[in-house]
């Protein structure tokens, strides 16, 4: 997708405004499945007023659903960025315009990256192996992979609902790995293809990885998984 000022990189707009501190704000939230992140691209146009702290004319993007949460930029002048990545599934853009000087905006490209940070809780929450679970099966040459991660002193379930990946008798062209830890240095509960994993996987600390690898060949529906916190951990942490 792309996304832009209100006038689509044409002359920014001056501040307006019949508040006393005169200036113009946008803002946008982008969200995706929590199966996703989210990429700001490379900007076509970022041409906005210069200044060494960006304290006039900006562009704030941030790592979550609104200005609360850690900002991943603030642009200014006209040096683009590389590319901003969030964390989650999504990202809250805002751009602040004064009353001065004028320039011609910004346009940049977004899209969206497989994997990411989820955080298990009490409430049960859900994780596609694809965006398009359920409609499509899943693309070939992927590469993904999902750190789930529970508060410090709760354990993570996952309860596979459906796992459907190409079948190969070592798992070596489309697989699932999980990892009990925070990366994948961590002991491998195992890789898995065809039917799956045993229905239920728990964590022996607070976190899981799950890296998803697909082939360019044969592709199947994927797996759909829920996940929450739990006290109470598994010594064997597979259970049929």
């Amino acid at each position: 997708g792309a996304v832009s000022n209100a006038n689509s990189v044409k002359q920014e707009p001056k501040g307006e405004s019949l508040t006393v501190s005169l200036f113009l704000a946008h803002h946008l939230s982008l969200s995706l499945s929590p199966s996703l992140s989210l990429v700001v691209q490379a900007f076509s146009e970022l041409d906005l007023e210069q200044h060494q702290e960006c304290a006039y004319d900006h562009l704030e993007v941030y790592d979550g659903r609104d200005p609360k949460a850690k900002v991943l930029g603030r642009l200014c002048g006209s040096k683009k960025p590389e590319a901003l990545t969030s964390t989650f599934n999504r990202i809250f853009i805002k751009f602040f315009s004064d009353n001065s000087v004028q320039k011609r905006g910004f346009e940049a490209a977004y899209s969206s990256e497989c994997g990411g940070k989820l955080k298990a809780e009490v409430k049960t929450k859900d994780l596609f192996s694809h965006s398009q679970f359920g409609d499509n099966n899943y693309p070939g040459g992927a590469s993904c992979q999902w750190l789930v991660k529970a508060e410090e002193g709760y354990g993570v379930e996952l309860i596979f609902q459906t796992f459907e990946i190409e079948e190969e008798a070592d798992c070596g062209y489309d697989y699932m790995e999980l990892f009990d830890g925070s990366d994948d240095s961590a002991p491998r509960l195992g890789r898995f293809c065809g039917s799956g994993p045993p229905e239920e996987i728990y964590s022996a600390g607070d976190a899981i990885v799950i890296r998803f690898h697909t082939d360019d060949t044969i592709s199947k529906k994927g797996f759909h998984a829920r996940y929450t916190s739990t006290k109470f951990q598994d010594s064997l942490h597979l259970k049929k």
